[in-house]
């Protein structure tokens, strides 16, 4: 009986051993550094307790580069690329891009475009791509993860919802489907915004938590 015992509790051992060296190398060739580039709904620091990047930082061991620049526009977010350490090129790297928002506010919301201008939209949608084909030049060994755009329940922005609409589905036609974060799907109430339109404490939380499945 002893022997049967103890030829069990060695079968444990060797399995659970072979199980943990098995983790070990496989985290070894999973995410280790997230870069997170564009605007404040990945720098959204001035107007929460914890900012994305902090709790990114928090909430798991990885590196978390935050480049990312609050009222950042497409045009100005290439300065964040070069600002990308070129050692971080490597299949352990993620980049998070979330761009795009400002230029529909300041174009739109600010500007003298009007809702129905949809070509100026695709105009605004095209620069974007450039901006991902460009990231993906420079990051070529890294993978890349870009945030679609969600809707303020504030009244004041829900006339543009449709051009919100509009550009996630250019967004989802343009890049692969687990390419794509669908924050737009989480940040659904009041509670998650603050100052109308910044990602709030819970709205943070709710964006950190999608990256990090997203890299699962």
């Amino acid at each position: 009986m002893k022997k049967i015992v103890i030829g069990v509790l060695l079968c444990i051992i060797v399995v659970m051993s072979c199980r943990n060296t098995y983790l070990a190398e496989g985290f070894e060739t999973r995410t280790q550094t997230i870069v997170l580039l564009g605007d404040s709904i990945l720098k959204n620091n001035t107007y929460v307790k914890k900012g994305v990047d902090e709790l990114l930082n928090d909430s798991t061991d990885l590196n978390v580069v935050s480049l990312a620049k609050d009222g950042a526009v497409i045009g100005t977010t290439y300065k964040q690329l070069e600002h990308i350490p070129g050692d971080l090129n490597t299949k352990t790297t993620v980049c998070v891009l979330s761009v795009g928002g400002n230029n529909i506010i300041e174009d739109y919301i600010n500007g003298s475009h009007q809702v129905e201008d949809t070509d100026h939209l695709t105009t605004l949608f095209d620069s974007y791509k450039v901006l991902v084909k460009r990231l993906r030049e420079k990051m070529d060994k890294a993978s890349i993860l870009l945030l679609d755009i969600y809707y303020p329940t504030d009244e004041q922005y829900k006339e543009f919802y449709p051009l919100i609409e509009r550009w996630n589905k250019m967004q989802s036609e343009f890049a692969d489907t687990g390419d794509v974060v669908k924050i737009s799907k989480m940040l659904t109430q009041p509670r998650d915004f603050v100052f109308a339109i910044e990602p709030s404490d819970k709205g943070g939380k709710k964006i950190a938590d999608s990256i990090l499945s997203a890299l699962i």
